[in-house]
């Protein structure tokens, strides 16, 4: 069986040199009959003959061989033609792709990539893409949009997430551009002088952490029969943002920086001694969208040479 246009052979028109139609064909079934394979190619000159081909190749659509199955993937050419697969990202405008995973590629189960991407910020349109590659080389993208939003702020280490989820979370901060300025003695205005191309942000965070009770609809546990584990909960946070590994801040206006944690974060009562909040100060050592950045900072495993300088 063979599809020229979108007619069958032996139909009207099936075999004049101006295609029947110029639809995409989405949709073939087959009934009433016993087949041995199904192949579809976008080569033009494919030689029509009895005989199925010995192998994909980049023209081939799909191939069902009905070997106990309708699968009509490529997975078994994909390994042939595959040492690792690639998972990039980058935000909705932005050309410079940034790759988060590679996984080397040995079985047909290795094609399976879960990671969940904790570096999109809230209301982001992100677009990620699946590449393989053959040693090197690079093939077809792959591509898929996703977006997340939240309302909460979070701090993230590795796979460890702490977020606000009583309180908002509250965060100020400030733009450093060291500089200086020079009166001089015959001019009216002074000089401006800016010997560094330094250009992060310092901020300071505060925010209320307590444990939630299951038992009781995940309402967080505030009254006073949970002061025991709450204390102890918030000092888990406490150790967490102490312990000297940079974090990754999100905000829930869709800011986010890679920070450092600075001398010295406190535990202060409100109202009320159940009334607790942290507050902590920090600054900004590096960049999200630089991968040499998330990599030297302990953010990611993805070494040099799968970097998109």
């Amino acid at each position: 069986m063979f599809l020229c246009g979108s007619s069958l052979v032996g139909g009207e028109l099936a075999c004049a040199l101006t295609p029947a139609g110029v639809k995409e064909i989405n949709y073939i079934e087959l009934k009433n009959g016993v087949y041995d394979g199904l192949y579809l190619t976008k080569d033009v000159e494919h030689e029509l003959t009895g005989e199925f081909p010995s192998e994909w190749d980049f023209d081939t659509i799909f191939w069902a061989k009905f070997n106990g199955s309708t699968n009509a993937g490529n997975v078994d050419w994909n390994l042939d033609n595959t040492s690792h697969i690639l998972l990039k990202s980058r935000t909705e405008g932005n050309f410079q792709w940034k790759t988060i995973v590679v996984k080397e590629v040995s079985r047909p189960e290795d094609f399976v990539i879960n990671y969940p991407d904790y570096f999109t910020a809230s209301g982001q349109s992100v677009e990620y893409a699946i590449v393989p590659v053959l040693y090197g080389l690079e093939g077809t993208y792959a591509t898929a949009k996703a977006s997340c939003r939240f309302t909460k702020m979070f701090l993230t280490e590795g796979h460890v997430v702490w977020g606000t989820e009583f309180t908002d979370g509250y965060c100020d901060t400030t733009r450093n551009i060291p500089s200086s300025t020079v009166e001089l003695l015959n001019s009216r205005y002074p000089v401006f002088i800016r010997n560094t191309t330094a250009d992060y942000d310092t901020g300071s965070c505060r925010g209320s952490f307590l444990p939630l009770v299951e038992d009781d609809d995940c309402e967080p546990a505030y009254s006073e029969q949970y002061d025991y584990p709450r204390i102890r909960y918030q000092r888990k946070f406490m150790d967490f943002i102490s312990d000297g590994i940079p974090k990754l801040l999100k905000l829930p206006d869709g800011r986010l920086w890679l920070v450092q944690i600075t001398p010295n974060p406190s535990d202060t009562a409100n109202q009320a001694y159940n009334d607790r909040e942290i507050s902590w100060s920090w600054v900004e050592v590096g960049s999200v969208d630089s991968e040499a950045d998330l990599y030297y900072l302990g953010f990611s495993e993805v070494e040099s040479e799968w970097w998109n300088q």
